[in-house]
């Protein structure tokens, strides 16, 4: 049975794993920080109390924009892909968006990650030519 809920300090070494699959990359990071911060909309999809899928939305507030949400980190594990499950974590985090009066939802998505980018397009996000600009802070 499929469930969402938020993520558990528990989940933290199925998310690395998780990650692994997203970025290519074994990384640790801060889950206590996410968990204890109420911005920070990080949920998980389970199959029979496994965990299999992950998003979050990060929530802020913009002098200009009023709130937004920035979502991160949508995987979905290689072995259940293809179901539909990243849009079940894609609606829930819109929802999230909408109950938190967020303007908008943002995101990026590497153009390499053709699935996820059709789902995008297919939930109603559209893709702008912004000039996205990053400083890595952190080496």
């Amino acid at each position: 049975m499929l469930k969402i809920r938020p993520v558990k300090k528990e989940d933290k070494e199925i998310l690395i794993k998780l990650f692994t699959q997203l970025t290519g990359v074994e990384s640790d990071f801060d889950l206590d920080t996410i968990l204890s911060d109420d911005r920070c909309k990080c949920i998980v999809l389970e199959d029979d109390g496994v965990v299999i899928g992950s998003a979050t939305l990060s929530l802020y507030n913009s002098p200009v924009k009023g709130g937004v949400g920035s979502v991160e980190d949508v995987i979905v594990d290689k072995n259940y892909r293809g179901q539909g499950l990243g849009r079940k974590l894609m609606n829930e985090l819109i929802e999230i968006g909408e109950k938190e009066n967020s303007a908008f939802i943002t995101l990026t998505s590497n153009p390499k990650r053709e699935a996820a980018r059709r789902l995008y397009q297919s939930l109603g996000f559209k893709l702008y030519d912004t000039g996205f600009f990053k400083l890595n802070l952190n080496k």
